[in-house]
């Protein structure tokens, strides 16, 4: 499965599952661009690191993308993987209760920003090769009450996963998408501090626990791998079985 040496673009690897992701890449002895607009969070971790660059980046700006391949090119001459994983989580609420500006912004950087990415250093692997891997979510597969916003834009980038798929296959470039379930991060550890919240959750998951970053970033890694060399257009799910029990009722509080 080891392919060293690869040139990997990450969105949004300033924390979190992106940041998991960068540095099973940089494990594996690839070097890693990280796009992101949160430039000092990623340079803290990977401002030192001899075959990582930290770009700042507003991926729903196409001229800031274009800007941050010339960037990457500079530095390292290619473009093998793109793992396009910046995304935002709008407020949990009801459809006709979701401000226009959530709207907006959701789909500007979840859906805006995968395609700017996508188009822009895709084209930099035809020919030569490279696999593109797009995160979306399980919110992407089903609906959720509260989840209107997101779920949409998360449903787009599977599409648009395939719609990729069919298009540059031709071109050597295959491209897949990954659903997380639900993980324990940083970010939300609060969230789950709440009485009665972890049990339920868990309780919802078939193998009885929580996931976290580092299974999103190896089903990545595999994803782009020679041994996913015939995947492509996949939407892998790793859940841990969450969507296949049905989607429990997760009593999401909309305040």
């Amino acid at each position: 499965m080891e392919n060293t040496g690869r040139v990997v673009v990450i969105t949004g690897a300033a924390r979190g599952i992106g940041q998991a992701i960068a540095k099973r890449f940089l494990a594996n002895g690839d070097k890693v661009a990280i796009l992101d607009v949160l430039y000092d969070a990623a340079m803290e971790w990977a401002g030192e690191i001899e075959d990582a660059l930290v770009v700042k980046c507003n991926i729903t700006d196409k001229a800031d993308v274009e800007a941050a391949k010339a960037q990457v090119l500079e530095r390292f001459g290619c473009v093998d993987v793109l793992v396009n994983n910046a995304g935002v989580v709008p407020k949990p609420n009801l459809l006709e209760n979701i401000p226009e500006a959530d709207w907006k912004r959701a789909f500007d950087i979840n859906v805006n920003g995968t395609f700017f990415c996508t188009q822009v250093f895709g084209v930099e692997m035809f020919g030569r090769g490279g696999a593109i891997v797009n995160m979306s979510s399980t919110s992407g597969m089903e609906p959720g009450k509260h989840t209107g916003a997101y779920s949409a834009t998360k449903a787009a980038i599977i599409m648009l996963t395939k719609q990729t798929a069919i298009q540059w296959g031709e071109n050597n470039v295959r491209c897949n998408s990954v659903c997380p379930g639900l993980l324990l991060t940083d970010i939300n550890k609060a969230f789950y501090e709440k009485p009665g919240v972890y049990e339920s959750r868990v309780g919802a998951i078939p193998l009885g626990h929580l996931g976290e970053v580092e299974d999103i970033a190896n089903a990545v890694f595999f994803l782009s791998s020679p041994d996913a060399g015939y995947i492509n257009g996949a939407n892998l799910v790793v859940d841990g079985g969450f969507v296949v029990n049905g989607l429990k009722p997760l009593n999401i509080q909309v305040d």
